[in-house]
């Protein structure tokens, strides 16, 4: 099971793999394709609010499974250190991975 900490793992539980330290994940999204879908069926729109903040959490969701799929590979016991950055057409996820203590 991996840990998940927001910041940094106690050192004493968990050490850090030194080359996955700061791993940055960017996927890029584009609104354009829910601007010309609710364009040609303004009806849709109605009852539909934040739809760009659900595109917003789908991609998220996205980098985060690229994220537990990368703590598998390399046999990571825990992912630290999360920064989030969304901009207008990319999001930046920032991770550091540790191993536990033997």
């Amino acid at each position: 099971m991996i840990d998940i900490f927001k910041n940094k793992p106690p050192k004493r539980e968990y050490k850090q793999l030194k080359r996955y330290q700061n791993k940055t994940f960017i996927k890029k999204y584009s609104l354009n394709i829910v601007y010309d879908f609710f364009k040609e069926y303004p009806e849709e729109k109605r009852g539909r609010k934040n739809f760009k903040n659900k595109e917003v959490q789908n991609v998220k969701a996205l980098i985060y499974e690229d994220i537990f799929q990368k703590a598998i590979a390399i046999k990571a016991d825990c992912i630290g250190s999360i920064k989030e950055d969304v901009s207008k057409e990319k999001i930046m996820i920032t991770v550091s991975f540790f191993r536990k203590n033997e």
